[in-house]
């Protein structure tokens, strides 16, 4: 258990952090990121490796990339149909959207930057070695495999909460965009975690997925 509230503290602390004002489109933002990510996802592969697990879990197979995709095409047709629900243009709300992507940086920006591109997709690699790898292994000892999974992607998602102050909107309130990305994600990561006992599927989806809503898919403006 004390693990489990070191790894939410700790992520939505970073989380927090990192996505502020202040920080929108530094390499400070990437930077807290990854450090903190990188911390966890440490202590997440050491405990890997001394159950003998680690190979099998990380080690890639013939097929994972088309899950991936296939997973990632999903939740990225998912996620603008949520949008047009969530955020309809012309509405006070359209601007928890303009906070996410101005935090983000410009699209080019990123494109441009090997380092920035790189340390977008290093944490959403680490994201699921902490979230699918350890995580969900400690509540599926705890609550068995139908719960953990679903209560994964619930522990996913209130990381994200203190995003909902730091990227609210004067007018529209606090922003709920990421919790929310986060809960739909997760709910899918987590499922195809727990179903394939593997992470490099979902992990090719958490990249495929995080770099297109980055830099392809913004809305007009944006």
């Amino acid at each position: 258990m004390a693990l489990l509230v070191l790894v939410l503290l700790v992520s939505a602390g970073a989380t927090g952090f990192a996505l502020r004002p202040a920080l929108a489109g530094t390499p400070a933002m990437w930077a807290v990121l990854a450090g903190a990510y990188g911390l966890l996802g440490a202590v997440a592969i050491f405990r890997m490796w001394r159950e003998g697990s680690l190979a099998e879990r990380l080690k890639p197979r013939w097929g994972d990339l088309s899950i991936g995709i296939i997973i990632a095409g999903v939740l990225l047709s998912g996620s603008w149909g949520a949008r047009a629900i969530i955020t309809p243009a012309g509405t006070d709300r359209q601007a928890w959207l303009w906070h996410i992507y101005l935090q983000a940086g410009p699209s080019d920006a990123i494109q441009r930057s090997y380092a920035v591109t790189g340390t977008l997709l290093l944490v959403a690699v680490l994201e699921e070695v902490v979230w699918r790898g350890m995580v969900l292994d400690l509540l599926r000892d705890r609550v068995g495999t139908r719960r953990a999974w679903m209560l994964t992607a619930l522990l996913y998602a209130a990381a994200m909460v203190p995003t909902a102050f730091t990227l609210a909107d004067p007018t529209a309130g606090p922003n709920p965009l990421l919790v929310l990305a986060a809960l739909g994600c997760g709910i899918f990561w987590s499922f195809g975690a727990s179903l394939l006992r593997r992470l490099p599927p979902v992990a090719i989806s958490h990249m495929v997925f995080t770099y297109f809503m980055a830099v392809q898919f913004r809305p007009p403006g944006l």
